[in-house]
């Protein structure tokens, strides 16, 4: 991960004086914009350009002022190849190294404070229905085997000139490194690494650059391209800092494919490292069917470790989701048609791993491919679109996808939501491909199908999610500790569950107050103010043809809010983007939970995982029968696990950072252990996830604090949920006797629960600066509970002191968010 150091990083003389300037109004804002990447002018001339009011701040001007080159080092170099021309075959070339602000870096010098290398391949045409592939000129041994592999090239000259410039030239031919031949009429790529670079006595971090050209012609644009998967696609779920392999400096694609090709191998498993197979192999990981697939690397050989195993890698969706990686569409990846039309053995067979096969085509050595052996040649007579079989996407569709497109949840109206009052809410199910045409929720097959389940929530209040029932707070809507009130809206038998019924106008009306149980806003001190109506669930398809509609369709859930005693509905905030989720699970896929029921909405899934809820209702029944703290038939021995949203999302995503294992009791007892998730990319990149500056302290008067454990233990229960508990239901269900975290401390600790860190929280004072006072290790649980009421009355946390904005260990600076 980055280390981010403080900017400015020294108090130089110059920075004095360039501070007097912007302070006396003679540097332009525009100046330190935001148009600071690297490859823009960002050299100190063109910073301090001409000065507002007259007169020249040149760089000359300030030479005086600058000690040395380079007041401190950067943070990060980036090396930009401007040209490549080939002398008899040897390759020559020029490039330029800048800092993060795009500032010349000048005074590197290989072998003595730099190390730089270079990678050169040629893109070779398809033959035999294969696709053009690159083909390195550069070849390495791998434990003690001769062009195992490609690597990179550093026997040469670099010439410095001085301003950030420089040059390289290879001291061999193209044909004299490896005996692969130079065919100057191909499309080459040359690809350069600036590894471990050593600035003014400090390590910095290293990058790399690619430059294609056409060696007879030294045209750079209109000649032959494989371009399948760009950066940014592997950047949404990985982020950018996390592409730093093999020590750091390579991280772009583009880079990552001058080595991994056709014909390298890793000797110590003897597995492919093309980059194609082995980034399919690595992503279907866990549904692999054959040897799990293992690289070495550079460790078994040198340090004796054992190979590096994929075995375990989740794909945070369904793996059959091809254009997450590859879009046809995108101009920037005009070969990622492949995907669809251009099938061949060792891409297919990466996953498909059931097919026997080589790179020249399916050996079909183990029958299983109904076509029988087939070269890649054949391979898109079936498999394209217009092929016996069809389209390779079309193959790979996901149908409940598609189904899912066709089904939109409506809340049209919610009225009588006074306190006493019962809710009354209007909703429609439509059809959005077909102009928004209305389902009959008696009659349609997607609504009386054996697989429909389709329900309607109301909870409050929106402030924090409780579900109270009643006055004092002491009981919930729904089951207990926290659930909402949930109300069926269809069934398999054509007829409408009780207080729904039909409008005729394809329009439906869910009256809570007729339920066998009514529901009852309550009159609260305070008032709640807002609520909120969820409609949930999965409708019914049939995929197989079979007639019957027993298969799930997870369509979107709907949230809309009313108003209690606010004079507008306030909506519940918004602290992370759902978009931001998909980017990493996909759109009907990866965030469809609970059996397909609640999809694609974080404003949904905070109804129920608020801060009161833990999974008490699905734990066994606790042998002893006894509040102790202890349950000995759960896995993690504990009574009960907290599943508010903002503790449990960063203890699943920040379980690689976690000392502890973060086990969550589900459906019918399920144990779901997450100790295994990696996340892909640094925990601590919050806007991976966070709308910009909800993440930072403090969270706000209104979050509550995040309940441990309930208070009460399970006795008895069915396959469905719990039936009994100690010392009784209504303990259980009373959220004001629970023992709780305040908000901060409860999110930071879902990562940092680390004694140290605990302990840091939560020691407890009167000063207004003391270090924790946070509410998380109670000195007595299940007797002596720090309840909500106890932390709202007690000094507030003092977390926003020191980790707020501007503080000494501000959140965003030390999470790398933002630089101090």
């Amino acid at each position: 991960m980055r280390n981010h150091h403080p900017i400015p990083r020294t108090l130089s003389l110059f920075t004095l004086v360039v501070a007097g300037f912007a302070m006396a109004g003679l540097l332009a804002p525009a100046a330190w914009g935001a148009d600071s990447a690297p490859g823009n002018d960002r050299s100190l001339a063109k910073v301090f350009g001409t000065a507002q009011g007259g007169g020249d701040l040149t760089l000359a001007a300030l030479k005086d002022f600058i000690p040395g080159e380079r007041m401190s080092p950067p943070r990060e170099v980036f090396p930009t190849i401007t040209k490549v021309t080939f002398d008899g075959g040897r390759p020559v070339i020029d490039f330029q190294v800048a800092d993060e602000l795009g500032l010349p870096v000048s005074g590197l010098h290989q072998g003595e404070n730099v190390s730089i290398a270079f990678t050169v391949s040629k893109l070779v045409p398809g033959r035999n229905g294969e696709t053009a592939n690159w083909r390195t000129y550069v070849r390495g041994s791998d434990q003690g085997v001769p062009s195992a592999q490609g690597t990179t090239y550093s026997n040469g000259s670099l010439e410095n000139f001085g301003d950030g410039s420089y040059r390289f030239t290879f001291a061999q031919s193209l044909e004299d490194i490896s005996g692969v031949g130079y065919r100057p009429n191909l499309t080459h790529r040359v690809g350069m690494e600036v590894r471990d670079p050593v600035i003014l006595g400090e390590e910095v971090e290293g990058n790399d650059a690619t430059f294609d050209v056409q060696p007879s012609t030294g045209d750079t644009s209109g000649i032959k391209e494989r371009k399948i998967v760009k950066q940014a696609s592997c950047a949404a779920c990985h982020g950018t800092e996390e592409f730093a392999f093999h020590g750091g400096p390579r991280r772009h694609v583009e880079m990552c494919v001058t080595c991994h090709q056709p014909g390298s191998k890793d000797v110590g498993t003897g597995n492919t490292i093309d980059f194609r197979v082995m980034i399919h192999k690595i992503h279907f990981g866990e549904h692999l069917n054959n040897l799990p697939y293992e690289i070495c690397g550079f460790g078994c050989e040198n340090f004796g470790s054992p190979p590096t195993d994929f075995s375990d890698v989740v794909f945070p969706q369904n793996v059959r989701n091809c254009t997450t990686c590859h879009d046809p569409n995108d101009p920037e990846t005009p070969q990622a048609d492949n995907v669809n039309n251009r099938a061949t053995a060792p891409v297919c067979t990466s996953c498909h791993d059931d097919l026997a096969s080589n790179y020249n085509g399916l050996t079909n050595a183990n029958g299983n491919h109904p076509g029988l052996a087939q070269p890649n040649s054949t391979c898109v007579e079936c498999h394209s679109q217009g092929g016996l079989i069809g389209s390779i996407l079309g193959s790979h569709e996901i149908k409940s996808q598609v189904a899912a497109r066709r089904v939109k949840y409506n809340i049209l109206a919610v009225t009588n939501t006074g306190e006493g009052q019962s809710p009354v809410v209007k909703f429609s199910i439509t059809d959005p491909t077909n102009g928004n045409a209305p389902y009959d929720l008696r009659n349609d097959p997607e609504f009386t199908g054996s697989a429909t389940s389709v329900n309607m929530d109301v909870a409050w209040p929106t402030s924090d999610y409780t579900n109270v029932a009643n006055n004092s707070g002491t009981a919930v809507t729904g089951s207990p500790p926290s659930r909402p009130a949930s109300i069926p809206l269809v069934n398999s038998s054509g007829t409408l569950p009780a207080g729904v019924s039909d409008n005729g106008d394809g329009t439906y009306t869910v009256n809570t107050g007729m339920l066998q149980t009514p529901l009852v806003v309550p009159a609260t001190n305070p008032g709640l103010g807002s609520g909120a109506v969820v409609i949930e669930g999965h409708t019914a398809a049939d995929f197989d043809g079979d007639g019957e509609y027993s298969d799930q369709v997870p369509v979107t859930t709907a949230v809309s809010y009313f108003a209690i005693n606010d004079s507008r509905p306030a909506a519940r905030r918004a602290v992370v983007d759902t978009a931001k989720c998909q980017v990493c699970h996909n759109k009907g896929d990866g965030l469809a939970f609970h059996g397909n029921n609640r999809n694609d909405n974080t404003q949904a899934c905070v109804v129920c995982h608020n801060p009161n809820q833990t999974d008490l209702n699905m734990r066994p029944a606790d042998p002893d029968g006894t509040l102790n703290a202890v349950n000995m038939a759960a896995a993690d021995t504990l009574e009960d696990r907290s599943i508010d949203f903002k503790y449990m999302i960063h203890a699943i995503h920040g379980a690689s950072h976690r000392q502890s294992p973060f086990i969550v009791y589900g459906f019918r007892s399920s144990v779901n252990d997450f100790s295994d998730i990696l996340f892909p990319r640094s925990p601590s990149d919050c806007l991976a996830c966070h709308n910009d500056g909800t993440f930072e302290l403090p969270l706000g008067a209104n979050v509550l604090g995040t309940t441990l454990n309930s208070n009460a233990t399970v006795t008895a229960r069915s396959a469905f949920g719990a039936t009994a508990f100690a010392p009784d239901a209504m303990a259980a269900s009373d959220p004001t006797d629970d023992n709780n975290a305040s908000a901060t401390a409860a999110v930071c600790s879902a990562c940092h629960d680390d004694p140290v860190a605990l302990e840091h929280m939560s020691v407890r004072g009167t000063s207004g600066i003391s270090f924790g006072n946070a509410f998380i290790l109670n000195p007595a649980p299940n007797m002596d509970p720090d309840t909500q009421d106890r932390i709202n009355v007690s000094n507030p946390e003092n977390c926003s002191f020191c980790h707020g904005p501007g503080g000494i260990a501000d959140i965003a600076v030390e999470h790398g968010v933002r630089e101090e």
